[in-house]
Formats: C-alpha cells, sequence, structure tokens
C-alpha cells in the first residue's frame, strides 16, 4: 500500500504485523524500524533519502556489472520473451552482480563458475525467513549467466564461454519442482477448506494448469461462453479451458473476491506474481506441506492428464505447451509407471508360476 512518502511502502508480513519499507529504483529495499508519522520516522526517512541519492560508485570497465548494464539493453535479453520472464531473468542476474558485480569478466574460470552454483544450490533462509536456494535455483542461475558469458564472446571480451566447461550442478531440469500427489492436494483441501483464498488458489492453480503470474491474474473476464478464455503470459497461447464444477464451487464459496482478478491482497489489491507465490508458500507451510509449491500443481494436472492416457496434443492443448520435450518433462513419471504397469503385468500374466510355493 503506497503512502504519501515518496519510495514508502506500508505492507503486512507473513505474521500479519505491519511492515514500512524504503524502495528505490536501482537500490536495494529496506525494511524501516519506524511506521510513517510515528516517532523517529522522520529522521529515519531522510536518513535513507540521503542515503539512497548519494553517488553510486563509478562502474568498472570490463566488470560484470558493465557487461549486465550492455546485455540489458541488448536483443539477447529484450527480444521475443514477455515482460514477465524478462523481470525474472533479471532478478537472477542482479543477485549475480551483487556477488560479483565488480569482477573483471576476463577474469573468471569454470571453478569460479561452479563454486557460484554450488552457493546457490544450497538452501537457506533469508532475512524474511523464506528458503531461498536448492538445485533448481543453481539451475536457473546458470541458464541466465550461460546467456550473459555468451554475450560477452560476441562482444569479444572473451574467447570463451566458461560456464559451459562448468561441471552440472544439481539434478536435471527433468525432476525440477515437486509434482503435488493427490494425498498432498487433499491434505491441503482439509486445511483449507471452500470459503478460504487459498482453496481458491488451489482449484484456480490445478484446474486451469496455468502458471503463477496467470493464476493470479485469474478474473471473471476470463469466464467467456461458459468456458475459460485466457492468453498465458509466457509464451502468448490462446487458451480455451472447461470449468471444472470443482473450481466453479471454489469461486462461488469464496464470500468475496475481486473485481479484475479473483484473487486479491489483505488489501483488496491484485496479487503480484511473486506475491501470489509467497503466499502460496505460506499457505502450504500452514497445511504441512513445505515440500510443495505452486508450481507443482501445474505439474500436478499433467499427472493427472497422463495418467488418464490424454494425448500428447491433448496435454499440449490443456497446459498450453508449445513443445513435445516440455510436456515429456511434467509426464515422465506417470509414464513410466503406466508402462511399468502394462509391461510388467503382460509378463507376469505369461510367465508367473501359479504352482510355486
Amino acid at each position: 500500500m503506497k503512502t504519501r512518502y515518496k519510495n514508502v511502502t506500508v505492507e503486512t508480513d507473513r505474521h500479519g504485523k505491519l511492515r514500512a519499507r524504503f524502495r528505490k529504483t536501482g537500490f536495494a529495499s529496506v525494511n524501516m524500524k519506524t511506521m510513517p508519522d510515528q516517532p523517529g520516522f522522520d529522521e529515519e526517512y531522510a536518513a535513507l533519502l540521503n542515503v539512497q541519492s548519494a553517488t553510486s560508485p563509478a562502474i568498472i570497465p570490463r566488470s560484470v556489472s558493465d557487461l549486465l548494464g550492455r546485455f540489458y539493453k541488448s536483443a539477447d535479453f529484450r527480444g521475443r520473451v514477455s515482460d514477465e520472464t524478462r523481470h525474472r531473468r533479471r532478478l537472477i542476474l542482479e543477485s549475480f552482480r551483487a556477488i560479483v558485480g565488480d569482477d573483471l569478466v576476463e577474469d573468471f574460470t569454470f571453478e569460479h563458475i561452479e563454486a557460484l552454483l554450488l552457493g546457490r544450490s544450497e538452501k537457506r533462509k533469508n532475512d524474511k525467513g523464506r528458503v531461498v536456494g536448492g538445485k533448481v535455483a543453481a539451475m536457473n542461475l546458470r541458464e541466465e549467466i550461460d546467456r550473459v558469458f555468451r554475450y560477452a564472446k560476441r562482444l569479444k571480451w572473451r574467447d570463451d564461454n566458461p560456464v559451459e566447461e562448468a561441471a552440472s550442478v544439481g539434478q536435471a531440469r527433468l525432476t525440477g519442482y515437486y509434482s503435488w500427489s493427490e494425498q498432498d492436494i487433499l491434505q491441503f483441501k482439509r486445511r483449507w477448506p471452500a470459503g478460504t483464498k487459498a482453496r481458491l488458489a488451489l482449484e484456480i492453480l490445478l484446474w486451469t494448469g496455468q502458471r503463477r503470474g496467470d493464476a493470479s491474474r485469474f478474473g471473471r473476464k476470463h469466464i467467456v461462453r461458459g468456458k475459460i478464455n485466457f492468453r498465458a503470459a509466457k509464451n502468448g497461447a490462446d487458451l480455451w479451458l472447461p470449468i471444472a464444477p470443482d473450481l466453479k464451487r471454489a469461486i462461488e464459496a469464496l464470500p468475496a473476491v475481486g473485481i479484475e482478478t479473483f484473487l486479491v491482497t489483505d488489501f483488496g489489491k491484485s496479487f503480484t506474481t511473486a506475491g501470489f507465490g509467497n503466499k502460496m508458500r505460506e499457505w502450504c507451510d500452514l497445511a504441512g506441506l513445505s515440500h510443495c509449491t505452486a508450481h507443482g500443481l501445474r505439474k500436478a494436472i499433467a499427472r493427472r492428464a497422463a495418467e488418464v492416457e490424454a494425448s500428447q496434443q491433448g496435454l499440449k492443448a490443456v497446459g498450453g505447451w508449445k513443445g513435445d520435450s516440455e510436456v515429456r518433462i511434467y509426464t515422465a513419471a506417470a509414464e513410466q509407471e503406466r508402462l511399468a504397469d502394462l509391461t510388467l503385468n503382460r509378463v507376469i500374466e505369461r510367465f508367473s508360476d501359479d504352482d510355486a510355493g
């Protein structure tokens, strides 16, 4: 929630307590010790303005910071992706800059890259108490800095790409986010009954099969002729989906929904993509499902579809995937189990010795 003080917003933290935060483009956000109009606020606010207004240190030529400044203006970064994807990539690269921003691009070796990836692969709690890092985070970092060092080669700042030579850290993306099981879904429903925001969030994610950014923007305008219609933000896919009865009941059961979106914050505003992801993280934790994520429900609907032997094209039509390889990532486990049952049961039927003691 904006305040009358420039760069200051007030938000509710995960414990339900109001917090003031100072944000300014180009600088790290700061959690303030005092609330607006309380004793001591004016002094703290003035100090933050003075610090943030100070002249930034000069960027070292051919450093990581110099390279990123050029990369952000290039077609490699700006071309043919959604604003949401571009924002996500920039956040990852800024976390990279925070560690090695002043280091010269030419000095990096595969050993430096491996050390950074190993550090990112370790899960830990940040200053807000949220768990960050992990294998998927390391893979995401590798993907983004690979693009950056390829761009450095094009600039003739290097003759090679140290990311290509670095060993893989963590598992391949074939596993990626954990896919919710039917028991996980039931446990979440028991903790969050119909009429809660958490329950509606689950049903939206589960029955539209969409990414958290699209799910957070889902509203009445997307219900057309008794069906769901929206354009996926990531790849522009124009999707028409039937409304599942469970989803319809969850919408009707919530006492109040937003005007633009069904799901809204405690302040009546639509969720940001990150805000919705964080809220799902909180709801999952309270349900005893710390291993589950919003994205895992996208995998769950693909798993369900695979288990009823949906075709490859049918799976792509539901999830908005455009490549067959993407679908295989989400359905590999279900396909393995189905084929194993089919094959081994036939072997058992043919070769099992029923008379063996």
